[in-house]
């Protein structure tokens, strides 16, 4: 996790015009959404399925209920028409435009947020090997992933074992990953013709929470299940949606946030990201650090004067984690800091806070709940 603490840290918006008519509530959402992280989903098909879903977008702007807009976007969606292609991103943000044969059936999957999204799809038998994941995983997921073949730790997986699997597709996130030091960039693997997809939602670019649930439509349409994927998708653009009507009822300068980890002796190290620190934005909150590190100390913390710190637990600082909040809240040295002062401190795991998929929002509205509502 050494690696995923520093290099990660330094890792089409379409906002719909209207002339007479108001925005439906769901849709101010979604704008406001975008304005505060940046760029939407960008990534495209070369397929009639779009043209489907711009339709059935263009219905419920002009009236037509959510529920609706749902239904037709999930039947025009119901079949994939392959070669699919989608617009992906490579380790430096590059647009790289990748096609899709057929449905895949020997997947590698290096990402602990797409095993999840394979599995909640009902793919998990597609899966041929997955990576370690940095930090034990708990509840029935540990469970699920335990029984999948595992190719190591990812510092360590060699190209040549991967291409021993013979994958029909590899799944993971851009940035880190996909790079000749790791295991190979997404044009290596293209010319071997081997399909690759890069997580939107950890992508080198401006982020947005809907790059989350744009994944999973995606990963419905490579895989031939878009009904299924679309009905999930939906459920978590409602639940941004949600999220968001409660924060544009939130006023005032925008909360400090500081994602902190392995806190021992007065030093800690502080996480940063792309879709971590939108995830932030879309709170009305902000991370006080550009970039993260080892080695912070407790003149860093008073100098950057936290309204709320969230603990990261994590297994590389476990015998740090167990005393830290509490050490740290004793401490006098920092006790006018307003974290600390007010007691806003909550602790969270490193999956929750720092992955790409449906954690991040599970996250992001208990955030919302233990800065505004307690």
């Amino acid at each position: 996790m050494a690696t995923e603490v520093l290099a990660e840290i330094p890792q089409k918006e379409k906002i719909m015009k209207k002339k007479t008519m108001l925005l439906p509530l769901a849709a101010v959402a979604a704008a406001l959404m975008i304005t505060a992280c940046g760029q939407k989903a960008a990534s495209s098909e070369a397929s009639a399925a779009n043209a489907s879903e711009t339709e059935s977008k263009a219905g419920t702007e002009n009236g037509a209920s959510a529920e609706s807009s749902t239904e037709a976007k999930n039947s025009a969606a119901a079949k994939t028409a392959y070669p699919l292609t989608l617009k992906i991103y490579d380790a430096e943000g590059k647009e790289v435009e990748m096609s899709y044969a057929h449905a895949p059936e020997h997947v590698l999957s290096t990402q602990l947020s797409m095993t999840e999204l394979l599995i909640k799809l009902g793919l998990k038998d597609k899966i041929v090997a997955v990576f370690d994941n940095d930090n034990a995983l708990k509840g029935d997921i540990a469970t699920e992933i335990a029984s999948l073949k595992s190719l190591g730790d990812k510092k360590s997986v060699s190209k040549e074992s991967i291409l021993a699997l013979e994958p029909d597709l590899i799944l993971g996130k851009g940035p880190l990953m996909f790079t000749d030091t790791a295991i190979g960039t997404v044009q290596s693997y293209q010319e071997l013709g081997i399909p690759v997809y890069t997580e939107l939602a950890s992508a080198s670019i401006e982020q947005s929470l809907k790059n989350i649930p744009e994944d999973v439509r995606n990963i419905g349409k490579i895989f031939d299940v878009q009904e299924k994927a679309n009905a999930y998708a939906d459920e978590l653009d409602k639940r941004i949606d949600a999220l968001l009507t409660k924060v544009s009822n939130q006023k005032g300068e925008p909360k400090k946030v500081l994602f902190m980890a392995g806190y021992t002796d007065g030093t800690f190290a502080g996480f940063n990201s792309k879709m971590s620190s939108c995830m932030l934005k879309t709170l009305n909150a902000e991370n006080v650090l550009e970039k993260g590190g080892n080695g912070l100390t407790l003149e860093n913390l008073i100098s950057m004067n936290p309204d709320v710190i969230v603990y990261v637990r994590s297994d590389r600082f476990a015998a740090a984690d167990v005393n830290a909040v509490a050490s740290l809240s004793e401490n006098q040295v920092v006790q006018d800091v307003p974290a600390i002062k007010n007691k806003k401190i909550i602790e969270m795991d490193y999956d929750d806070v720092m992955d790409y998929g449906a954690r991040v929002i599970d996250s992001a509205e208990k955030l919302y709940d233990f800065m505004y509502e307690k």
